[in-house]
């Protein structure tokens, strides 16, 4: 629970010692500590609450108390795409239950932002959910098994919801039952929701009015039902330009306005709608989506834990730290934690940057040391999509080894230390997934390493770079939209990178 206490205010020396205790207490304590912090001054000078404007908000100070304890540390978040999780072993062992506890957070991707579900009936099948693991009727039953498998280990699992899929279609956006998803995160356990909104597929529209009003909806409804006082996460992951001033959404407040672009940058406009240029980073300011948070924050910021900004696919700009600095600076005013969106190479779009384990080494130290709004000992941390990939770049790094340097870096380790040690995973051994299926049973899905009809086999270790080659997969051939990295199973995704051809039998 967030309290605010105005700038000019000042709490009386003889009501110090309650306002400590009630500082401590139950919520009616808190009920009074908010009167008695409000005493004023002057009869100028007056309390100013969180259910006033969001432009009020900068002269406040911000006491922020939030109960859930994995938020106490660097954190360090990775996505794990349902669809790759296969069943789990007598002993509960999986590749999803052995992620090992460098990764502080796990993104469960994805949940329908409409989902259906009954309290109690543990049905999480995907027709119901959209999530694509334990696909049975009872299979939430297995999921809550996993989920407090990691639990335990320390490691909280928050339900994704939307991601590029399922914000294709209108039923999505406006049918969302709040109770329901509650009611999934509590059985199943999950620690709180992660609001992945890319209306249509993408974050081109995100930041237009009708957008920015339904990503607030969506925040502060599931607010009200899941507190910060009872240790709720909410998080959500938007355009890494987001809190950067764009042509439509702008904050001349703020150091990273659109008026100060070339201050900023240091750069003219001659690239400013140049996002494959890799010498240049103004482009950052040329985004449809950039600003697009800057509304949403300002309206539910202080409803928010975490944002995990998805600082990629964002065009070749090498100063990615410009982003981490305009979102640090609405955070230092509304007390969420930042989370920097990296992505295991190659990305999809393009690609024009290249995440190497040296620029995630050197990020997290940027964000240990609290970059240019001094965030340091704020626990702000770094995300990756997903915990999956294997590095298309020749080496054996995947999201988990990724997130295993940035968190040792986070953590005090030197950036040469953390890049030695990227495979010291404090004795434990995760279990890395390299052909993922969504396994139903009695059998999985059959993927002949033959192939069939003259075309090879599908294989989810490597990527395929080249628009229009032909896979085999589940006795079917399929071709490829556009690059697709490893782990992009054919049939994973309804609208994912794989076209269905024909049939083959044979």
């Amino acid at each position: 629970m967030k309290k605010y206490l105005s700038v000019y205010g000042k709490i009386l020396s003889s009501k110090t010692k309650l306002y400590n205790f009630l500082k401590t207490s139950t919520a009616t304590g808190l009920l009074l500590l908010t009167v008695l912090s409000s005493c004023k001054k002057t009869g100028n000078e007056k309390f100013q609450s969180d259910s006033q404007s969001a432009n009020s908000k900068v002269n406040l100070a911000v006491l922020e108390t939030n109960p859930n304890v994995s938020l106490t540390k660097p954190i360090t978040i990775g996505y794990y795409p349902s669809w790759t999780e296969g069943w789990l072993n007598e002993d509960g062992k999986s590749p999803f239950t052995t992620l090992p506890t460098t990764v502080t957070h796990v993104f469960l991707a994805f949940g329908k932002p409409n989902l259906k579900y009954v309290k109690g009936s543990y049905n999480i099948t995907t027709a119901n959910t959209g999530l694509e693991c334990y696909s049975s009727p009872d299979g939430g039953l297995m999921l809550k098994r996993a989920v407090g498998i990691l639990k335990q280990r320390g490691i909280s699992v928050i339900l994704s919801l939307g991601g590029e899929t399922y914000w294709r279609t209108q039923e999505n956006f406006d049918n969302i039952n709040y109770q329901q998803i509650k009611d999934l995160v509590d059985d199943i356990g999950f620690a709180g929701i992660d609001w992945d909104f890319e209306p249509n597929g993408s974050f081109s529209e995100s930041g237009n009015a009708v957008n920015v009003a339904r990503l607030t909806k969506y925040i502060t409804e599931s607010r009200k039902l899941m507190p910060k006082s009872a240790g709720y996460i909410i998080a959500t992951a938007p355009a890494g330009a987001g809190a950067l001033g764009g042509l439509n959404n702008d904050d001349t407040a703020s150091p990273f306005a659109y008026s100060k672009r070339n201050t900023v940058t240091g750069e003219s406009d001659s690239y400013l709608y140049s996002a494959t240029d890799g010498t240049k980073s103004i482009s950052l300011f040329g985004f449809s989506a950039t600003g697009a948070m800057i509304p949403v924050i300002k309206a539910a910021g202080d409803k928010l834990d975490i944002i995990a900004y998805q600082a990629y696919n964002t065009g070749a700009a090498p100063n990615r730290k410009l982003m981490y600095d305009s979102y640090a600076y609405y955070a230092n005013t509304y007390g969420f934690k930042l989370a920097h969106g990296t992505h295991v190479p190659n990305e999809p779009w393009g690609p024009y940057f290249e995440h190497t384990p040296q620029f995630e080494a050197d990020l997290a130290k940027y964000i240990h040391d609290g970059g240019s709004q001094k965030r340091a000992g704020k626990n702000d941390g770094i995300m990756i999509w997903n915990l999956s990939l294997l590095s298309a770049k020749g080496t054996n790094y995947t999201g988990i080894t990724y997130l295993n340097v940035a968190n040792k870096v986070l953590n005090g380790q030197t950036t040469s230390a953390a890049l030695a040690s990227a495979f010291d995973y404090a004795g434990q051994s995760p279990t890395i997934p390299t052909t993922p299926t969504n396994p139903t049973p009695p059998a999985n899905p059959t993927n002949p390493s033959t192939g069939g009809c003259g075309i090879a086999a599908y294989n989810a270790t490597k990527a395929y770079p080249t628009v229009g080659t032909k896979v085999f997969y589940n006795r079917k051939i399929y071709k490829n939209k556009w690059y697709v990295n490893p782990n992009q199973v054919p049939e994973a995704e309804q609208w994912g990178p794989w076209e269905f051809v024909q049939n083959c039998t044979n």
